[in-house]
Parts: C-alpha cells; sequence; structure tokens
C-alpha cells in the first residue's frame, strides 16, 4: 500500500503484516483505502465523517481520531455528531467522539434547561416522520412518557437541520448501522438521506465506509438495505 493510503487503514504495525500476507491482499487494502480518500458521490471530507462516526461507534478512539484530524476538513460540528451518536449507539460512542476531537469540556455554568415539549408536538413529529405513530413510540407514550421526550428530543435535534447537514447525518447512520449489520435501521436512514434528497451513489458510499470496521459482511447489510429503500422511497413503515 502506498504511502498516501497508509494511515486510512492505520498505522500499527498489524496492518504492515496484514499487507505482507499476499500481493493481492495488499492490493485490497490499498483498493479500500483508495475508495474511502477519493473523491465520489460524497466528497472525501463527508466519507471522513461517516468513517469517523463508524470509528466512535466501535470504541475506536485512535482511529477516529485519525480519521477526525486528517480527513474530515474544516467539519466542526463534532458536539452535534456526538449528540447523533448518543441518540444512535449511546454514551460510549458519543464519549469517544467528543475525546478522539478533543471535544470535552469542563462543566462550566449553562443556560436553564428548556422545558419539556408538548406531547401534541411529539405526536405531530412523530407522524410527519413515519406517517403514523409506529410501536416504539406508543410503548412509550403509555409507560415512559420522559423517556419519549428523549427520543424525539435527540432525533429531531439531530437530524432536523439545526447543526448538522440532515442529509449527512442520515448518511453517517447509515454507515453506522451497517457497520453494526443493523439492516433494518441501516434501511430506515437509508430512506432518511433519500428524503433529504441523497442520490443512490451516496448511499452507496455510505455503506462502504462500513466496511473499514464491519468487514464485507457490513457492504452485504448495506447493498440489502439500499436496494430495498431504492424500491420504496415513498415508504414510512418503518
Amino acid at each position: 500500500m502506498s504511502g498516501g493510503h497508509y494511515d486510512v487503514i492505520g498505522i500499527e504495525s498489524w496492518v504492515s503484516d496484514l499487507q505482507d500476507a499476499s500481493p493481492r491482499v495488499d492490493r485490497a487494502l490499498a483498493s479500500l483505502a483508495q475508495s474511502l480518500r477519493r473523491e465520489g458521490s460524497l466528497s472525501s471530507e463527508e466519507k471522513g465523517i461517516v468513517v469517523a462516526s463508524i470509528a466512535a461507534s466501535r470504541g475506536d478512539s485512535e482511529g477516529c481520531h485519525r480519521w477526525a484530524e486528517s480527513f474530515c476538513g474544516e467539519f466542526t460540528e463534532w458536539r452535534m455528531l456526538a449528540a447523533l451518536l448518543f441518540l444512535s449507539r449511546g454514551v460510549p460512542a458519543a464519549r469517544t467522539l467528543l475525546t478522539a476531537t478533543g471535544s470535552l469540556s469542563e462543566i462550566s455554568s449553562r443556560p436553564a434547561t428548556p422545558d419539556s415539549p408538548d406531547p401534541e408536538e411529539i405526536e405531530e413529529y412523530f407522524l410527519g416522520v413515519f406517517g403514523q405513530i409506529p410501536s416504539r413510540v406508543t410503548l412509550l407514550q403509555e409507560h415512559a412518557p420522559k423517556a419519549l421526550e428523549t427520543y424525539f428530543l435527540l432525533r429531531e435535534e439531530t437530524l432536523g437541520g439545526h447543526g448538522l447537514d440532515p442529509r449527512l447525518a442520515q448518511l453517517a447512520l447509515v454507515g453506522v448501522n451497517a457497520a453494526d449489520r443493523q439492516e433494518d435501521f441501516t434501511y430506515e436512514h437509508a430512506l432518511g438521506a433519500l428524503k433529504e434528497k441523497a442520490s443512490a451513489g451516496q448511499l452507496v458510499e455510505a455503506g462502504v465506509c462500513a466496511m473499514l470496521y464491519g468487514g464485507l459482511a457490513s457492504w452485504t447489510t448495506a447493498a440489502a438495505a439500499i436496494t430495498r429503500a431504492l424500491s420504496n422511497s415513498d415508504d414510512h413503515t418503518f
């Protein structure tokens, strides 16, 4: 693998050992590195943000730091991206991203926490997103309304265009879920990305980003989900 692609996979000694398995393995790694770094339907910076998100979701602080520092251009919305990862994968992913990007800060005085949203606002939001109230929402409505507030506020804030490009946020979650081989959620966020005017090529490239941490199995998941989404772009039943 040429020096220009070496740090895409990693800089540890195991990478050299993997390259030494055979010339064709070396070529395969170089090809993956090139696909992640070259401009395509997604810019190289957008691919970097997707891969950094996946690295954080897998707890790879060093890899996340490398991608954030070297491959994400002028992107600065790390705290909002961490909130997106908290929505998707909880504390470990959010903490890894914030630590890796140097975005942790000491606790200081903050503005007062806003009041809770109205139940009608929450219901209207989920109707607009899903076309119906899915069971995951009705169960929280009936039994855990404060947890429903958490779900609503995080989802609306991180995917609603308030700090992150909503198209890129959806594509990041395509990559994160594909890397974990979660086909239904990959499908859901592929649909979300299509609603935000993502192209088929951008969906494919987000799925390819998952291969670095999820292997070829992650691409199988992504391909199945993307194919479903492209065939059912008006689907609201997830």
